[in-house]
């Protein structure tokens, strides 16, 4: 297959991952997402029909393979190329966050997608055997959510869930979007009063363990 017309890695790497949408498609695959659906919550901004033709194009160029699970809908995974773009994906971020990130506008504050992302950093591995329920209430802009952390199953939630809270977050949310992306940590924004955690005190010192935080704590 022929690329550009330089006959130069660079230019090939380029062409086949340089444009803004594959590269966060890549992200949204490297953190767990294989349906379309979840996949197109995790990019605002992005309209469902592009998206498709950027999983087509990913597909042609051998970084995703499209599968169907045992009910028959269909789920996409990173093929071998495609999974070893995974350290060009973070230390994209990582440079990023020390050359060009800023503090978040106001128009990026979204209560919704912040805890989706946060879903997607939940090491399943730490957590309790049992359900636990965690209440978001962020403030400028005020929103609520909530994550059902269970045995096998994680939910971000926009609507509450039905089940009794045992930890309540209270937060900032551009200062919490800080922490999930990295910029912030979860023991700073705590030290600083923008951040506050309540309830069974065995829970709220588990809580940082349970997730996989950008800034590495």
């Amino acid at each position: 297959m022929r690329h550009g017309i330089e006959y130069c890695p660079v230019s090939v790497g380029a062409e086949l991952v340089g444009d803004r949408w594959t590269l966060l498609v890549l992200r949204e695959l490297l953190l767990g997402s294989r349906r379309f659906n979840d996949i197109h919550r995790g990019l605002p901004g992005i309209s469902r029909t592009l998206l498709s033709a950027r999983l087509r194009r990913m597909s042609a160029h051998g970084l995703v393979e499209r599968e169907l699970d045992d009910g028959g809908r269909p789920e996409y995974r990173l093929s071998r190329a495609g999974a070893e773009l995974e350290p060009v994906v973070w230390q994209l971020g990582d440079w990023a966050r020390r050359w060009a990130f800023g503090d978040p506008e106001a128009e990026q504050l979204d209560g919704g997608w912040l805890l989706w992302r946060l879903r997607q950093f939940v090491k399943v591995a730490a957590l309790p055997a049992r359900r636990v329920v965690v209440e978001f209430a962020f403030h400028d802009p005020d929103e609520l959510g909530w994550l059902v952390l269970a045995p096998g199953e994680v939910s971000a939630c926009r609507r509450h869930p039905g089940y009794e809270v045992d930890v309540w977050v209270t937060a900032d949310q551009a200062e919490f979007h800080r922490v999930v992306a990295g910029s912030g940590s979860l023991a700073a924004a705590r030290r600083s009063g923008l951040l506050e955690l309540a309830g069974e005190p065995g829970l709220v010192a588990a809580f940082p363990r349970w997730f996989a935080w950008r800034d590495g704590s």
